[in-house]
């Protein structure tokens, strides 16, 4: 899974699965400084013990560090990414943002069952961020719903990306 290293990794998150069409739309002006951010994420799996995926979730749930470059036009592309990818079958609702949080739910649902995400992003400040996404996904071949929260912490690091590519992130630790 890739990592922006900023809050946006979030809003990634939420993409993984569809949105819904809906006169709701994210903007686009950046509440964050631009440049090197550092993210420190954990990540707890559930509803896969005793599964051949609970080495899976296991992984997942080490804490570790990235980084992501944000630019002004990676913002951009993100938010009318995610803005666009709402298709049928999901809809997004009680979104709530302003100059100090992204907030809402989603749920999508199709033949491979319903697949829900509650994403709270607070700005604590241009150059700090924090947020959780909890994510369950319930579908007709697994034994029982899976359920994914992650909590993350991030920070700006420098106004200079260095190495590390705008939409691509780099492991630390």
């Amino acid at each position: 899974m890739g990592r922006t290293g900023t809050c946006l990794l979030l809003l990634w998150l939420a993409r993984l699965t569809c949105m819904a069409q809906t006169q709701t739309q994210l903007s686009e002006v950046p509440p964050v400084t631009m440049g090197l951010w550092e993210t420190d994420t954990t990540s707890t799996v559930t509803g896969v013990e005793n599964t051949p995926m609970a080495g899976m979730a296991n992984a997942m749930g080490r804490p570790h560090t990235t980084q992501g470059c944000l630019t002004p036009e990676r913002w951009k592309s993100d938010i009318q990414g995610f803005n666009a990818r709402q298709q049928t079958g999901c809809t997004l609702s009680n979104l709530h943002q302003d100059a100090h949080e992204i907030a809402f739910d989603q749920t999508c649902v199709s033949a491979r069952g319903t697949h829900t995400a509650h994403v709270d992003i607070l700005i604590d400040s241009a150059e700090h961020s924090h947020g959780t996404v909890v994510m369950t996904i319930a579908d007709p071949a697994l034994p029982q719903p899976i359920t994914v929260n992650v909590s993350m912490v991030s920070h700006f690091v420098s106004p200079v990306c260095g190495e590390v590519k705008p939409g691509e992130g780099k492991m630390i630790k």
